[in-house]
């Protein structure tokens, strides 16, 4: 014998389903499009926190225009196999780095004086010119040399603090530079230089507190005494 159904359980099923049912379908598409968005949001966020760090310092205006000159060659390095990174080391001052520190200052002076510097002039002629060539480009003779800027004996500080491969070893320097009277161009007293890697010499800061800027633990390391003299100069 057949039993009847109770009628009403299964229409009150359907009926407390229907009104899910139809804020579902109401919006589907903007739950969907939502969803959508949330994933390509979430995909560049993880791109961007796992994408590797460029090791490169990145060039900036006055390294892309420096003159070889400001990029002597490095000298052996007795950290090279056996780094410490963060480690200061004093350095002996070679032949090449007070022309390269001096190259330095000319342009840093004659970029600051809105001259063309010594290394686009030279850059501008195929790497032709000399030194001593006038960076308005003409034959008067120039505004400032090269040789115009010397870096007295004793009065140059040099060291690196060590990074963790090459391209991330930083070079410092801190000196006094004089200049005849009468230079046209003036050029401060006291300089601080820094170079990455094998990069080229860059003026970074220039008279009262250029020393701030450089690292405290190369103060104290070998020549570089607690504070060199030469800071305290304007």
């Amino acid at each position: 014998m057949d039993v009847p159904m109770p009628a009403g359980s299964g229409g009150r099923v359907g009926a407390a389903a229907a009104p899910w049912k139809a804020w579902v379908e109401e919006r589907r598409r903007p739950v969907i499009a939502g969803a959508f968005v949330l994933a390509a949001l979430l995909g560049v966020v993880i791109g961007l926190v796992t994408a590797p760090d460029s090791k490169a310092p990145p060039e900036t205006g006055d390294t892309a225009q420096a003159a070889p000159a400001r990029s002597p060659q490095l000298p052996p390095l007795p950290w090279a196999n056996s780094r410490s990174p963060g480690t200061a080391t004093n350095l002996t001052v070679g032949d090449d780095l007070r022309p390269a520190l001096t190259w330095a200052a000319a342009d840093d002076a004659l970029a600051k004086a809105d001259k063309p510097t010594l290394s686009e002039v030279f850059l501008a002629s195929g790497g032709t010119a000399a030194t001593s060539a006038s960076p308005q480009g003409g034959t008067q003779g120039a505004a400032l040399t090269q040789q115009s800027i010397t870096i007295p004996a004793g009065k140059l500080y040099y060291g690196a603090v060590q990074g963790s491969d090459a391209t991330l070893d930083e070079f410092w320097a801190v000196g006094v530079t004089e200049t005849p009277p009468g230079t046209p161009v003036a050029v401060p007293g006291l300089h601080v230089w820094k170079r990455v890697g094998s990069g080229p010499w860059t003026v970074v800061a220039t008279g009262a507190g250029a020393c701030d800027i450089v690292p405290q633990n190369l103060f104290g390391v070998g020549a570089w005494t607690s504070r060199p003299p030469i800071c305290d100069l304007a």
